[in-house]
């Protein structure tokens, strides 16, 4: 089994430099993985009612300690002066002070919630060096930031929304139902009353209940502000992957005396559900690149068409069929090197490329061009079904083409 720094190396995706120890140096083709990867989960979001914002990255003091971040986590903090006498500044390690700011801005009627906020947010955690490692633990990532201000009556339905979305979005990469842990309120160092944490924790369990997903109880494992669900991925070799997470929140509204006007017109406390699907896209890449060892879903595959020339006679013809394929929106890239195809074949086939398509004489002789999905049978497509049938290869809905669930994932794309 590759790791998947060593998988990154064979795909050319990212490196890592001395010079920012703990941040990906991204290639061209893991941008566009990681592109892929953001604009999936933005439409996830979007289809169900969150608006995309964008917050700073560098934020006063006086915000984290009213949140609560400055005293249970400055130490893992990138902490900078101000100019002159202004105060200190800190990167932000969440969004979630930032997107309550948002919420401020205005008076916030009760049929205006629930508001839901999700961001890509860049965030900073001051790691220790020893515990960095490739895209599993950085000290730069990127979260899918989603926030939920809603009343408590809306609590349950949107944690069941969560559940079913987390679902699905993993279905499309492969994975079967994530495993449901509940984490219950910390011994100590914990803000609010043991009561409000016991109706929240109960909400979250009538919320799994409700949405059918059997859990796991991990007392003392919550946040500092509220229990959380999370969710855990099994790859095929039996590995365990914990990813998106869903918090209740009902201490950050007291601390940032939020509220919503109710049906009589008076002042009520929302609840935050602070929530991600990925948790971290670049932890995210780098789980994917483990499961499945290259041999990725076709639709997020770094390299998911390749267009090879047969001889030099074929570079014009094949440089045409790539730019049609280009003006239909479908990346391909092209292999016009004088080499034999045996050649060509075989590095195609190490990077578990998905689609590969062939031109020599008799597909310029024929207007046509050759086929080959992974782990299909080859075929001869002509040059007007040829869009169609490649951008059919590379929907998510033939993520089916390999199940990241399954054992034998070398064994499903073996030539």
């Amino acid at each position: 089994m590759k790791n998947h720094r060593d998988i990154a190396e064979e795909l050319d995706l990212f490196h890592s430099e001395p010079q920012g120890p703990g941040m990906a140096f991204w290639h061209p083709r893991g941008w566009r993985m990681f592109r892929t990867v953001k604009n999936h989960i933005r439409a996830a979001y979007e289809a169900e009612g969150f608006q995309e914002v964008a917050t700073p990255q560098l934020l006063k003091r006086e915000l984290w300690e009213t949140s609560g971040h400055w005293e249970k986590y400055a130490d893992d903090m990138f902490v900078g002066a101000g100019f002159g006498d202004e105060p200190e500044y800190a990167l932000k390690p969440m969004s979630c002070p930032a997107h309550i700011l948002l919420y401020r801005r205005g008076v916030r009627s009760y049929k205006s919630l629930p508001l839901r906020l999700f961001e890509f947010g860049s965030v900073h955690r001051n790691e220790r060096s020893g515990a960095l490692n490739g895209l599993m633990r950085l000290r730069q990532f990127t979260q899918d930031d989603a926030h939920v201000f809603c009343r408590w009556d809306q609590v349950s339905e949107e944690i069941q929304a969560f559940l079913r979305r987390a679902e699905r979005v993993y279905a499309d990469y492969g994975y079967g139902r994530p495993q449901v842990f509940i984490s219950t309120r910390p011994q100590r160092d914990y803000f609010g009353a043991p009561a409000d944490w016991e109706r929240a924790e109960l909400m979250l369990t009538q919320a799994c209940e409700a949405a059918g997903a059997e859990f796991i109880r991990q007392e003392g494992e919550g946040a500092f502000y509220g229990p959380k669900i999370e969710l855990a991925l099994k790859d095929g070799q039996g590995r365990q992957w914990q990813m998106g997470t869903i918090q209740l929140d009902f201490n950050m509204p007291e601390r940032f005396d939020l509220h919503y006007i109710d049906a009589a017109g008076e002042r009520r406390r929302p609840v935050i559900l602070h929530q991600a699907v990925y948790g971290s896209i670049e932890r995210w890449i780098g789980v994917l690149l483990e499961s499945y060892q290259a041999a990725l879903p076709a639709w997020v595959h770094p390299q998911p068409v390749v267009l090879a020339s047969v001889g030099q006679d074929s570079v014009a013809y094949c440089e045409s069929v790539g730019a049609l394929l280009r003006r239909h929106g479908v990346h391909v890239e092209m292999d016009l090197d004088d080499v034999s195809l045996a050649k060509k074949m075989k590095l195609l086939r190490r990077s578990r490329t998905p689609v590969i398509l062939i031109v020599g004489a008799q597909e310029m002789a024929s207007d046509s061009v050759v086929v080959r999905r992974r782990g299909s049978e080859q075929a001869l497509a002509s040059r007007d079904d040829l869009v169609a049938m490649v951008r059919e290869a590379l929907s998510v809905a033939n993520c089916g083409d390999v199940s990241v669930s399954e054992p034998t994932i070398e064994a499903a794309y073996a030539e």
